[in-house]
């Protein structure tokens, strides 16, 4: 009997062991997201984001138990950013919940996700435009802080299912989801990353439907110093109305073509094909489509499928008995541009997917496309406050604080593990509130020391103000 129960005694011990070390709990406020708490907080302080929020967000809330707006704009774009999907996913920060609070200089922040779709669904058309344009100023004020003065804008579209009964989730072309009800969201890039303009629409739009409104309403809101080079966009904006309305208002433009039977006939009438790069040639024509009223310069690509495998572009139906063009993938383009050559026409219009890369990223990274409420301009609500603030801001400090010289910019993914998933412990040192980092490496506490020094100097700030200094040292 006593070796009985010496055993159980063992066994008691061992549930809150891992080797020689015991498991047990601690009363102290920690968090696992310490990076956050310093940088991003620290970022959005220095811009007067509250102050910000608290203007532009034009929702009203009449309970006399309301938080205030700021605190669930805040919880949202926290939730994005450590790698949320769904307004539940708050839980994901909510361990520390109180640190949170105290770094990012709130009273108090939610706790449910009911919360903050409650908040979201109340926004209205007008809600949602006053919102749009604030973002765009935004914007305006980071490319001036950043210095950039020329740029290509590009153009595209992007298809969100859903699985609801979402305002505006109707049936159209959805190549992964065929079927099934969707979004179709419309948005404006430039070429450094920047998203300046989105709409969001309903599934069963044309890509290019009111693209010329959308055009115009973003050119009107880029600054007087940003001079637009080129306009770039997919071949679902290749409309006889579009290139019109370009070519009449003097921009310049190269926009892809659909591979329809009169651009493919037009390739066939090609006879001379330059070699540019081992598998690529390359060609030009004038060509008036049965759609335009007049000849415009295509140019043409094709890639050798067997020497470049992974190559984009088309193989039309019409080329497959054809020996001389069955083994190569086919891209048009369309433009008004007469100084440059075809190749770098095509190497012009090759950079125009990291728009689709900016799509990647807030898809992947933020959840962009995940996060939506019954609200037609709810949904749309969210879509800016991740896409236009969340994404724009974090884009910005990633190009001008994070980044070095012998690095690439990193994506959000990379970010949160790197600098925003830092753990750390909140107390006091003497009677000021402390924040301790848990970082022991040398190298990473100077990095962390300078980006928060950085961020410290930068001139920026987002309410009724123009770009100021950095404070004077007595």
């Amino acid at each position: 009997k006593k070796h009985k129960k010496v055993k159980h005694e063992m066994n008691l011990k061992r549930w809150n062991q891992v080797g020689q070390v015991q498991i047990t709990f601690t009363n102290k406020q920690l968090t696992a997201w310490g990076g956050a708490c310093s940088t991003v907080a620290k970022f959005l302080e220095q811009l007067s984001f509250r102050e910000w929020v608290e203007q532009n967000v034009l929702v009203e809330e009449h309970s006399p138990n309301a938080k205030g707006i700021y605190p669930k704009v805040l919880a949202l774009i926290l939730t994005s950013l450590v790698g949320g999907t769904r307004f539940s996913d708050l839980h994901g920060w909510m361990h520390g919940r109180d640190v949170m609070a105290k770094c990012f200089g709130v009273d108090w922040l939610p706790r449910a996700s009911s919360v903050l779709t409650r908040f979201i669904s109340k926004f209205t058309r007008r809600h949602c435009e006053h919102l749009r344009a604030a973002c765009v100023r935004l914007c305006v004020k980071l490319l001036e802080l950043e210095g950039i003065g020329e740029a290509d804008i590009n153009f595209d579209s992007s298809v969100l299912t859903r699985y609801g009964q979402q305002e505006g989730a109707l049936k159209g072309y959805n190549p992964k989801k065929p079927g099934r009800p969707s979004h179709h969201p419309l948005q404006a890039t430039l070429d450094n990353g920047y998203l300046v303009n989105q709409w969001n629409r309903s599934g069963n739009t044309h890509t290019a439907h009111q693209i010329i409104f959308f055009f115009e309403q973003t050119i009107a809101g880029l600054p007087t110093f940003l001079r637009i080079r080129r306009i770039l966009a997919d071949c679902g904006y290749c409309t006889e109305e579009f290139l019109n309305y370009l070519e009449a208002r003097g921009h310049t433009y190269i926009i892809a073509v659909p591979m329809s039977e009169y651009v493919t006939r037009a390739i066939l009438q090609t006879a001379t094909w330059t070699t540019v790069a081992e598998g690529i040639e390359m060609a030009g024509a004038r060509v008036r489509l049965s759609t335009w009223k007049r000849e415009r310069r295509m140019v043409f690509v094709r890639q050798h499928i067997p020497t470049r495998p992974t190559a984009t572009g088309k193989q039309p139906t019409l080329f497959a008995d054809l020996e001389d063009h069955r083994n190569y993938r086919y891209g048009a383009m369309v433009t008004n541009d007469d100084t440059l050559s075809s190749l770098d026409i095509w190497r012009t219009y090759r950079p125009r997917a990291k728009i689709e890369n900016v799509i990647q990223e807030l898809k992947g990274g933020y959840g962009w496309d995940e996060f939506n409420v019954r609200s037609f301009f709810g949904t749309e609500a969210v879509m800016h406050l991740i896409g236009m603030v969340a994404y724009n801001l974090i884009h910005f400090l990633n190009r001008v604080i994070f980044k070095t010289a012998s690095e690439p910019l990193s994506r959000l993914k990379k970010i949160r593990m790197k600098v925003l998933a830092i753990p750390a412990v909140y107390g006091s040192s003497g009677r000021t509130p402390t924040l301790r980092l848990g970082v022991a490496d040398r190298k990473i506490k100077g990095k962390i020391t300078y980006w928060l020094r950085q961020i410290n100097e930068l001139p920026l700030c987002l309410v009724n103000c123009n770009a100021i200094g950095p404070p004077t040292q007595e």
